[in-house]
């Protein structure tokens, strides 16, 4: 799909689910907080291979409409793998919709979303991105798939990220097998590809996942165990 394409679903669907919130009332409020062995955002980690406490909360309403806020510490250590030059934070706004599409088994899920991090001194690398996911449940597994895009991707032009997901159960635990490829207008900026493949379950209302993470395609010179090289990342979560 081109940018455009996109741009042009992403706003048609969320203004179907706009108009819908006129005429609703069941709002809900929930939240989450995660303590995970090392964040990581497609591929890289964001916070030299350190630990992070991550939080949010979410607004949804019955027509589909669905607003949200999260953050997480970020390493900004010169040294880190990467910096982001004075942030300690990120901090995620969203808004969007979510909602089956002609009655049918097929989920769409559009969003909006503005990625801050508060005290950097490169101003880029607070981006825009716009998204739009599709997602059905077959029974045995779920699969689901999805395209984010950004006029300017932290500073690097004109990106568009490709994702893909399939979450099997089994038994007590969902196997969840992820691939993504970043992709970049600049042909001086290198694409790339990465993967996930994990467990994920709960115990004690607690959720529990274990992931091994890697990527594809990334120069060696900015690749290294500390910043996309395999891991394993073991994250322990509270919903609410």
């Amino acid at each position: 799909m081109k940018p455009n394409l996109l741009s042009l679903s992403c706003a048609l669907l969320l203004a179907s689910g706009l108009a819908k919130v006129a005429t609703a009332s069941d709002w809900s409020l929930g939240g989450n907080l995660a303590l995970t062995s090392d964040y990581l955002f497609r591929g890289f980690t964001q916070t030299d291979a350190r630990p992070a406490i991550q939080g949010g909360l979410d607004l949804t309403h019955a027509s589909g409409f669905l607003a949200g806020v999260w953050g997480s510490n970020v390493e900004s250590d010169p040294d880190a793998a990467v910096n982001f030059d004075g942030a300690s934070q990120e901090l995620d706004i969203s808004l969007g919709w979510n909602g089956k599409l002609g009655g049918s088994g097929l989920e769409a899920t559009v969003k909006a979303a503005r990625y801050f991090y508060p005290g950097t001194r490169f101003d880029p690398y607070n981006t825009n991105e716009f998204s739009l996911y599709l997602a059905y449940d077959f029974g045995p597994a779920r699969v689901k798939g999805g395209v984010y895009y950004s006029d300017d991707y932290a500073g690097q032009g004109e990106a568009t990220y490709w994702d893909s997901e399939v979450a099997v159960p089994i038994g007590p635990a969902t196997l969840v097998l992820h691939y993504g490829g970043q992709g970049y207008k600049d042909p001086a900026v290198d694409d790339y590809e990465d993967y996930k493949i994990g467990l994920a379950g709960e115990a004690a209302g607690l959720g529990l996942d274990l992931s091994y993470y890697g990527t594809r395609g990334v120069a060696d010179y900015d690749c290294n165990s500390h910043t996309c090289g395999e891991r394993f990342v073991f994250t322990l979560s509270k919903s609410f």
